[in-house]
């Protein structure tokens, strides 16, 4: 009677844990186990990926190597990664399986990895186990084949070797990704495969083609890569894809970014995610590059993707915010005809910049009160007096409005050979034109009136050649 008794109450505890069971995975959004041989107690973190950056997404604690990852939260699809309190670390991918479990060994993780109820996990571990164990066969070859002679009979048996674990690794995966072409880590494989770009074709005068590798490569950049997947901006391939495409393929000159940049965009349309995390960074990188020019970048972006309203992730205040800025900024990127400015001089004489005489114009906006104004001023000045020869002129605006202060400026500084002027009715609107926030501020315009260089201090107009270009302006110029 008593065994009957213990069998029974076995049954229903065992009927009591698999509802229990069930019921948590019906609760949780996911379910994650993981068990570790031989890992010291402590805190281990879920982290994923989102662009160059990893995030926390819960931590729990480890106890004799079993830990358990759970919550109602969402767990977005992508890459994530395990990281142990010994600071070892491996990788899962979540798909659209949110409950499974693994187990492995602290010495040896990838080799000794097993997984139950995720078949994108078992699949991406049978595929690290088959190339970690070709690179262990492989690396004693690779060391010794430097200390031979080349084209010796060791040397070249050698070579052989390891060109046969090379195309075993080829063929493995060219057969792993046609059994799996549908999972997302055949997608991660395809992204990182390298573009193979044709020999270059002659031209009709029997030269070679200089432009057409460029050309090709990076016409067909993406070709390997699902850019319509939301799922890989959460790994650790897509953001520094984009970065060399823009920044190391793109020649660095506003409208050869612009164009690099809307074709991208245009190619993640379909993918939120990556439509969004393409225009998020962009805007910040070049809103805050240090590179002379690039925020025309920014407004570009600005006035084609904000105030079109394509950004709705973006809140009211924060829009305004970066549509204002844009507009300030607008009005003065390199390359435009400065903005009109008619200001009467210390004599009452109304200044026209446009109508200035000269092969080149400073155009220097200070604060007769501003300290960092005050070493500046004598530096710009002893630049243009050195190029006096040259016809260099200067346009000072005094940004504030007490007339007494700015002419004892003027005298103090020696700056009377300038073209000084003041907006004491505050008239001009020169803040808005020249979006100057601060002081000083200097631009450098041509015999034009265009802005070839802005934002520069007495350093930069040192390197004024004698082709009358600054270094600066060259930078503009993108040479």
């Amino acid at each position: 009677m008593l065994k009957f008794q213990i069998h029974i109450m076995r049954i229903i505890n065992f009927i009591f844990v698999v509802l229990f069971f069930n019921t948590v995975l019906i609760a949780q959004n996911y379910s994650i186990f993981g068990k570790i041989d031989d890992m010291p107690d402590g805190e281990v973190l879920l982290g994923y990926y989102y662009g160059d950056k990893q995030f926390v997404k819960d931590t729990v604690d480890s106890h004799h190597g079993f830990f358990h990852f759970e919550s109602e939260e969402e767990l977005e699809s992508g890459m994530y990664f395990v990281l142990l309190p010994n600071k070892q670390y491996f990788q899962l991918i979540i798909d659209e399986t949110r409950n499974f479990s693994f187990e492995t060994s602290k010495d040896n993780m990838i080799m000794d990895m097993k997984v139950q109820g995720s078949k994108e996990n078992q699949l991406f571990y049978e595929y690290q186990k088959f190339t970690q164990k070709k690179g262990i066969q492989a690396e004693p070859l690779k060391k010794e084949l430097k200390t031979l002679e080349k084209n010796s009979r060791k040397y070249e048996k050698i070579k052989k070797q390891l060109k046969e674990i090379d195309d075993e690794v080829t063929d493995f995966k060219l057969d792993y990704i046609q059994k799996h072409f549908s999972t997302f880590f055949v997608k991660l494989l395809n992204a990182m495969e390298p573009i193979v770009v044709p020999e270059s074709p002659l031209l009709e005068d029997g030269t070679v083609d200089s432009k057409f590798q460029y050309n090709y490569y990076k016409k067909h950049y993406w070709d390997h890569f699902d850019l319509k997947d939301d799922r890989m901006v959460r790994t650790p391939i897509f953001h520094g894809k984009m970065e060399k495409y823009l920044l190391e393929y793109t020649p660095q000159i506003p409208d050869s970014i612009i164009k690099s940049l809307d074709v991208l965009i245009e190619k993640v349309r379909e993918s939120e995610e990556l439509f969004k995390y393409i225009i998020n960074w962009s805007t910040h990188h070049f809103e805050s590059s240090k590179i002379m020019g690039q925020d025309a970048v920014f407004v570009h972006l600005v006035f084609t993707y904000f105030i079109t309203r394509q950004t709705p992730w973006i809140e009211e205040v924060q829009l305004t915010n970066i549509i204002d800025k844009a507009m300030r900024i607008s009005p003065n990127l390199i390359g435009t005809t400065a903005p009109f400015l008619k200001m009467p001089d210390d004599k009452g004489v109304l200044q026209d910049l446009h109508k200035i005489k000269a092969p080149f114009t400073a155009l220097f906006f200070y604060d007769p009160d501003c300290g960092h104004c005050k070493t500046e001023t004598p530096k710009v000045k002893e630049v243009i007096d050195s190029y006096a020869d040259k016809g260099v002129k200067v346009y000072a605006v005094c940004t504030e409005f007490d007339e007494d202060i700015w002419k004892e400026f003027i005298v103090k500084q020696e700056t009377d050979n300038w073209i000084n002027v003041i907006d004491l009715e505050n008239k001009s609107n020169f803040r808005g034109k020249y979006n100057i926030m601060g002081t000083p501020r200097l631009y450098l315009l041509d015999e034009k009136k265009k802005i070839i260089a802005k934002q520069i201090d007495s350093e930069c107009l040192i390197l004024l050649g004698s082709d009358g270009l600054s270094i600066a302006a060259r930078q503009a110029a993108g040479r």
